[in-house]
C-alpha cells in the first residue's frame, strides 16, 4: 500500500488540463463555455492600508489553479481525476471483490490517493501509472506526504523504497508511525 498526495493540488491544476477534461466527460455546452469564459476573469488585487493611504495592485490575472474556496472547484478537481482512476483500473492490479468481481487497487478523495496492490511489483505499476498521469498533466507529489507499508499474510515486512526518479522515492513508513489519510491516521 503506498499513499500520496498532490503537492498544492488546486494552486497548480493547469487550466487547460480542466477544460480538456470537461470535454473528455462530455460536459454540457453552457457548462462548458460558462467555465471557459469563466476563468478568463480569474483574478485578484492587493491591497495594503496604511495610516494615511491605500496602496493597490492593478488586476493580477491567475493563470493556473483552481480556487480553494469556490463551490464548483472540487467538483472540477475531481472531474480532472477521473483520467487517471480510469487508467489505474485499466491496470488490473489490487485485490478482487468476490461478490462483485472487480478490483480495488486504489482510492482517491481529492488530492489523496492511496495505492492497493497485492505486490511490490503490482505498487510499483500502479505507481508508474500514476507518475505518467502527473507528468502528463504537469503537476507534482507532495513528496513529504508520501510513504509506502507492505505486509505479507498480514505480517508487517520491510521491503525496498518505490523509485519515483533519479532523485526521489516512495519511503517507507517507519516501524509504530503512522500515516494521516483522510484525516485518519493509518499503519
Amino acid at each position: 500500500m503506498a499513499w500520496i498526495d498532490y503537492k498544492k493540488a488546486f494552486d497548480w491544476l493547469p487550466r487547460r488540463w480542466v477544460i480538456k477534461s470537461l470535454e473528455l466527460i462530455e460536459i454540457n455546452n453552457k457548462v462548458m463555455s460558462f467555465t471557459k469564459k469563466g476563468k478568463s476573469y480569474w483574478g485578484t488585487r492587493m491591497r495594503l492600508h496604511t495610516e494615511n493611504k491605500l496602496i493597490e495592485t492593478d488586476d493580477i490575472k491567475i493563470q493556473c489553479g483552481i480556487f480553494k474556496g469556490d463551490s464548483l472547484s472540487p467538483l472540477l478537481f475531481c472531474i480532472c481525476l477521473i483520467p487517471l482512476t480510469e487508467q489505474l483500473n485499466g491496470v488490473n492490479t489490487g485485490y478482487e471483490d468476490h461478490t462483485t468481481k472487480t478490483k480495488i487497487s486504489h482510492l482517491l478523495y481529492m488530492d489523496d490517493l492511496k495505492l492497493i496492490a497485492k505486490s511490490e511489483e503490482e505498487l510499483q505499476k500502479e505507481r508508474q501509472t500514476v507518475k505518467n498521469f502527473t507528468d502528463d498533466i504537469h503537476m507534482e507529489f507532495g513528496l513529504e506526504k508520501y510513504a509506502k507499508i507492505a505486509f505479507k499474510r498480514g505480517k508487517l515486512v520491510h521491503l525496498q523504497n518505490l523509485v519515483i526518479d533519479i532523485n526521489r522515492e516512495i519511503q517507507e513508513l517507519e516501524h509504530g508511525k503512522t500515516y494521516k489519510y483522510i484525516r485518519i491516521e493509518e499503519n
